[in-house]
């Protein structure tokens, strides 16, 4: 009854006319490589200045957690609840709710530490935002600014597995002129979240006999601004090359095996030429290095193999989201054959161990 109480509370107060102050960044932590067993999740805030009321909503897989308790900031003295709510979905959604004397949080405290018993897997933790579910007020209990709320309310996951952060940008869908790739699905990226540039796909391959591939992971995003996350089976702890294969891209090959010992591994392909086998790559205006593109047929050459299907679909005024379309603008033109001729020219392929 408490809870109901606090939460129709919470609403009331944060239906408030909005003000000019900006509500709060709060993050939820990202946690690789997890243990069975009970996992401490923390919130963190940044820009809390004199806050009256907090209405938040955390969705969660409750095949992955199970939720225990949530202990708040001692600092927030006031009224505090919160709700594990089962949803249509299946998912699980926790309404935390506080309201009490103004207070202010330094930069990247903890508002609230969630316990959960972690049962394995891997559950994206996604803030639901529908107005009222997320929302900070100020001391007079007026709502404050969330918008755009990307900006506002930035998520997290935890996984049992592990995560190989990769940087790599791709030759024809790179514009050195913003320092960003566009998008051959059409997407758009806002002012806190990259907009996706296209799929790739990921191998881990022996250091020992670069023939045998030890995982592959499929459909991998790629950003605009050429991030890509992979998730890695945590029994994977040995050095390793990184291949990467886009559809109509020279596969690229990590320089040397890299470490996967850690719960997290970063590679970028971006900043050296000396990154890729064989150093690989072009060299984009802006001094980064990318993945050459013309590699329309896959079979590790930018050649006259490349160039008929591309022909064929210029001459059909071909448009979409074909392999053809080597810089991604949705047609099939003269500029994606002039590409191709000059990776041609060059004899551009493959480098492998």
């Amino acid at each position: 009854m408490l809870t109901r109480w606090l939460f129709t509370c919470c609403f009331v107060v944060l239906t408030g006319l909005a003000q000019a102050q900006n509500a709060p960044v709060t993050t939820v932590s990202d946690f690789y490589k997890v243990s069975p067993g009970e996992v401490t999740i923390p919130v963190t805030v940044s820009g809390f200045n004199q806050i009256g009321a907090i209405s938040l909503n955390l969705e969660y897989d409750p095949a992955v957690l199970t939720f225990m308790q949530g202990d708040m900031n001692s600092m927030l003295s006031g009224m505090f609840a919160i709700g594990n709510n089962l949803l249509p979905s299946g998912m699980r959604s926790l309404a935390i709710g506080w309201f009490g004397d103004a207070q202010s949080l330094s930069d990247g405290a903890t508002l609230i530490n969630l316990k959960f018993n972690f049962l394995g897997g891997t559950t994206n933790l996604s803030w639901f935002d529908d107005g009222a579910s997320c929302e900070y007020t100020d001391a007079a209990y007026n709502a404050l600014n969330d918008f755009p709320t990307d900006c506002h309310y930035v998520n997290g996951i935890v996984t049992s597995e592990k995560c190989l952060n990769l940087n790599f940008l791709l030759e024809g869908l790179y514009n050195p002129g913003i320092h960003m790739m566009g998008s051959a699905l059409g997407d758009v990226s806002g002012p806190c979240e990259d907009g996706i540039s296209d799929f790739s796909l990921v191998e881990l391959r022996s250091a020992a006999d670069y023939s045998n591939i030890v995982f592959s992971g499929s459909d991998i995003n790629l950003s605009m601004t050429g991030e890509a996350r992979v998730l890695v089976p945590q029994t994977l702890s040995s050095n390793y090359y990184i291949t990467v294969r886009h559809r109509n891209s020279i596969a690229t090959v990590s320089a040397v095996p890299v470490s996967f010992a850690g719960p997290i591994i970063n590679y970028n392909f971006t900043d050296q030429q000396s990154k890729a086998f064989g150093s690989n790559m072009i060299q984009m205006a802006d001094g980064k290095w990318a993945f050459f593109s013309g590699d329309v047929t896959q079979d590790g050459a930018v050649d006259t193999g490349d160039m008929s299907p591309v022909d064929n679909d210029a001459a059909a005024f071909a448009s979409g989201y074909l392999a053809t379309d080597v810089n991604g603008d949705g047609m099939v033109d003269t500029a994606d054959i002039t590409l191709i001729d000059n990776n041609a020219a060059t004899f551009t392929g493959s480098l492998t161990p």
